[in-house]
């Protein structure tokens, strides 16, 4: 295994030639550069030279991303200041001129009791609305078991320092805050309110796709951005404005009718050749099939679906009042209408243990077709997963259950089986709907 390049260990390895060279201005733990090689790296960087480039040619040694963070802040200063600012010495001083840290002042008594008087003052007009804008961030531990938002600190700190004869320092010494992050969050004011306006703005485009589609998470939302209005969100973004505006997907409930079932009488059982390998990279190749019930109007229907595990498009189904052997035989000559013959030979398709698919005159027509049988596990539904996860998206987003009879319940059907090849967009096929998943394998 190749060692990681480390710059420390460069340095005890070439002190000494490190020491000798013009371009160095100390060597310590780290290497200190001289003014006249930051001019050079400047003017080379705008020429085009590589930044390793820069470095090696020097005899300086490179390492990503630190020594392209140093030329991005030397060029920062150099056209803020000049080459003049190369030659003077900043280290350890302030803004003014002098050197050290600034003397640390001691909370006194009456101060602890101003401070903590306006706190006692501020609690009791129990700001809600600048608690919720503020509740994201990081959070500091003020008591044992309390933690207050930094943002809610500085905030209070902003509107004390006016209040009371107190310096800043101070103030911020008590809050176990630093003072450099207060006067940072002052100067960041304008980009607060920038940043807030843009996050309204970019909010309202998921609020309108989640309007419509209450099921879908940032993952779905981010992909319906892209493909439907076309523009390109971050999905980490997608999470923290809905996380910020307080709306979620709806979460799957657990389905009460779950339950396990004795196995029909054995007919003909075939090994897992799946082996829940789902990844497959050519279309047609491998199926997955399974059933499942639907309940309205007091009423239970039976739903059969096959699966192109490859696109993970639905490629036939069919429903029935009844769990006849049709209900499985069916989807099969669909199949057939759908690739031919030819095409389906050497194809495998996979289910569970069920009768449906044991039962000899299933097994006798995949024979005759020339398909090859594999089979889940007994009680292990895991090994036809991809099934299993069609079919809760499909409760959760499928309003059949507004269906008044077997016609208008096949309609429902055809519309959602339609929306999910076409419309519904897969984190998993590259941000594409099974069909122009499909279509864009048989291009490449």
């Amino acid at each position: 295994m190749k060692k990681k390049f480390r710059i420390k260990d460069y340095i005890k390895k070439h002190r000494e030639e490190l020491e000798k060279n013009p371009y160095v201005r100390k060597v310590g733990k780290t290497i200190q550069y001289a003014p006249e090689f930051k001019i050079i790296a400047i003017e080379l960087k705008k020429k085009g030279i590589s930044i390793r480039g820069i470095f090696e040619s020097h005899g300086l040694p490179y390492k990503e991303p630190k020594s392209n963070i140093y030329i991005t802040n030397w060029t920062k200063q150099y056209e803020e200041k000049g080459k003049d600012a190369f030659y003077k010495e900043t280290r350890g001083h302030n803004v003014n001129g002098k050197s050290g840290r600034p003397k640390k002042e001691k909370i006194i008594t009456e101060e602890k009791v101003l401070i903590q008087e306006k706190m006692i003052e501020a609690l009791m007009k129990e700001n809600d609305a600048l608690k919720k804008q503020l509740s994201q961030g990081r959070k500091v531990k003020i008591n044992k078991n309390k933690y207050v938002p930094t943002q809610l600190i500085f905030k209070f700190i902003d509107e004390l320092k006016n209040e009371i004869d107190v310096p800043i320092q101070t103030l911020c010494k008590y809050f176990k805050i630093s003072r450099s992050g207060y006067y940072k969050w002052i100067k960041s004011e304008d980009k607060r309110k920038k940043r807030e306006h843009q996050d309204k703005l970019d909010f309202k485009l998921i609020k309108d796709i989640w309007d419509k589609h209450k099921e879908y998470g940032y993952p779905r939302i981010t992909m319906c951005l892209r493909n439907d209005i076309g523009v390109i969100m971050n999905p980490k973004k997608v999470y923290r404005l809905m996380k910020k505006f307080n709306i979620r997907s709806i979460v799957r409930k657990k389905n009460p009718y779950r339950h396990l079932y004795d196995a029909y009488k054995e007919h003909h059982y075939f090994e897992n050749i799946l082996d829940r390998n789902f990844d497959i990279d050519e279309p047609g190749t491998v199926f997955a099939t399974d059933i499942t019930y639907l309940l309205f109007n007091g009423q239970r229907y039976y739903l059969s679906v096959v699966k192109d595990l490859c696109t993970r498009e639905i490629v036939a189904w069919k429903v029935s009042q009844g769990l006849g052997i049709n209900l499985s035989i069916d989807v099969i000559d669909q199949l057939v209408e759908r690739y031919g013959k030819d095409k389906l030979k050497n194809t495998l398709i996979h289910s569970d243990q069920g009768m449906h698919y044991s039962t000899p005159t299933y097994v006798n027509k995949l024979k005759e077709l020339g398909i090859i049988q594999s089979m889940s596990r007994r009680g292990n539904c895991l090994d036809n997963a991809k099934m299993e996860t069609f079919f809760g998206h499909f409760k959760d987003e499928c309003k059949y259950y507004k269906a008044k009879d077997i016609k208008s319940l096949e309609t429902i059907l055809k519309d959602y089986m339609y929306y999910y090849n076409n419309s519904r967009y897969q984190w998993t096929l590259k941000k594409m709907a099974p069909a122009q998943y499909k279509n864009h394998l048989l291009v490449a």
